[in-house]
């Protein structure tokens, strides 16, 4: 999986696009856990710290692979992304995912 998948994944897992609601604070706590597994902590270790893990255990796996599959230079890019995608206001996270679908192919191409 390469970064803009990733990024995309987190986004949309805590998104309610239909209202333009973000749950930022469970994007925060994936931000936490991507740099916890980019220092080398365990699965595990993560799953164990609730203050980390609560609420983001179904994605933990996908950001555990991710770190580990790719060098720390690319995990922090995506937590940069990540924290630059918190501080949007919801008109720009809306366009952010919209492009981030297409360019990924989630989303049809027109013409």
């Amino acid at each position: 999986m390469n970064s803009f998948e990733v990024f995309l994944e987190v986004v949309l897992r805590f998104s309610d696009l239909k209202w333009s609601r973000f749950r930022d604070d469970l994007i925060v706590k994936c931000m936490k856990a991507l740099r916890k597994f980019r220092e080398g902590k365990s699965l595990e270790e993560v799953m164990s710290d609730k203050r980390v893990s609560s609420e983001i255990e179904g994605i933990l796996e996908l950001l555990f692979e991710f770190a580990r599959e790719n060098p720390p230079e690319e995990v922090s890019r995506v937590v940069d992304a990540l924290g630059i995608f918190t501080k949007a206001p919801a008109p720009c996270k809306m366009k952010i995912i919209n492009i981030l679908e297409t360019m990924t192919g989630r989303r049809e191409v027109k013409g």
